[in-house]
């Protein structure tokens, strides 16, 4: 998957998951200090209900001949909650006072979720639908000419702005939550396209960077100019990563002999630096293993946003890819092969 698409997976996904974490808490004043919820899960999964506050866990049960369930708690604010069951969760929205009613069938959950008693829950429940009907015809913002931009913003936004305009009256805080996501998000498109553009492109020198490896030696990429370099950015947390590992020792062993330098730099943070010692012994990790301390500068200077990713890098010094392919994909060897003729 190239940059471009892995980046854009992920825009779409922080669009999903924005208002979640900088939503504002806001107190409104409200004759009730609790909210109920109740609802019918079909096709349930297990007993338990769970609604995920930013301060507080909410757990009840659900009758399992039946699949209906009702909780009430306390709650004096207005916020986003996530209602969890099985594996899967989905957003809602409370307000003190709220009478909430809700059903869903599991084996399509949010395609299935129906609200009564939460105009706010019945959006999100409508964004999602509509994020991943529109997921196909994502717009490129990251590739588009500049004075093009705008005019992608305005259309891909559209449907939020009208789709929310009814609560502009009902419920401005809620309103104002979903327009400062959007202005977030295309904050961010603008970072990133600056990010981006700024990135070496191939044929121009690589920028450098220096960690410790597990001994606290410091190691930087320059010390290997003259054989070519295959960087992996990875971490211990990040499955994708570790699912990589063994490929990545097939294509050491099989270039073991030529002139090709293997560099691992983690991103896991000071907390983790056992785990990752602990895992380069189990994994018998070969190359040169460095510690970045978490998404440091490497991860800047070289836009990057997602893991596993890994770069190559000509025996000059200079780069040659920075979306290189993965160690299990079948075109790595003959970009390796490639340099090593030049």
């Amino acid at each position: 998957m190239n940059l471009s698409k892995i980046v854009t997976v992920l825009l779409i996904l922080g669009f999903f998951g924005y208002l979640i974490f900088f939503a504002p808490k806001v107190e409104k004043p409200t004759q009730s200090t609790s909210v109920t919820i109740s609802g019918v899960v079909t096709n349930h999964i297990g007993d338990t209900i769970k609604f995920y506050a930013p301060d507080s866990t909410y757990i009840t049960v659900l009758d399992t001949a039946t699949g209906v369930f009702a909780i009430e708690f306390e709650w004096d604010t207005a916020a986003i909650v996530n209602f969890f069951h099985g594996m899967e969760s989905t957003k809602m929205y409370l307000q003190s006072g709220d009478d909430i009613k809700l059903t869903i069938d599991t084996e399509q959950f949010d395609e299935s979720i129906s609200y009564e008693g939460s105009d706010e829950s019945s959006y999100y429940a409508w964004r999602y639908i509509t994020n991943e009907n529109r997921v196909e015809n994502f717009p490129n913002f990251f590739d588009a000419e500049d004075d093009v931009l705008d005019s992608l913003f305005d259309e891909y936004y559209k449907p939020y702005l009208v789709e929310a305009e009814s609560f502009k009256e009902s419920n401005s805080i809620f309103y104002n939550s979903i327009i400062d996501g959007i202005e977030g998000q295309k904050e961010y498109i603008l970072n990133r396209r600056s990010a981006l553009a700024a990135l070496p492109q191939p044929g121009d020198a690589a920028i450098d960077f220096t960690y410790p490896d597990k001994d606290g030696n410091d190691v930087s990429l320059s010390d290997f100019v003259g054989s070519v370099v295959y960087v992996d950015v990875w971490a211990t947390w990040c499955g994708p990563c570790r699912a990589e590992i063994p490929f990545l020792h097939d294509l050491e062993a099989e270039y073991s002999d030529k002139n090709v330098t293997f560099i691992g730099v983690t991103v896991d943070v000071e907390k983790n630096r056992q785990v990752w010692l602990d895992m380069m012994e189990e994994k018998d990790m070969k190359g040169v293993q460095i510690f970045a301390d978490g998404w440091s500068q490497i991860t800047k200077d070289y836009a990057i946003n997602s893991i596993p990713r890994f770069m190559l890098f000509d025996s000059e010094g200079n780069v040659s890819d920075l979306d290189a392919d993965r160690p299990s994909s079948e075109e790595i060897r003959p970009a390796l092969d490639a340099l090593l003729v030049e």
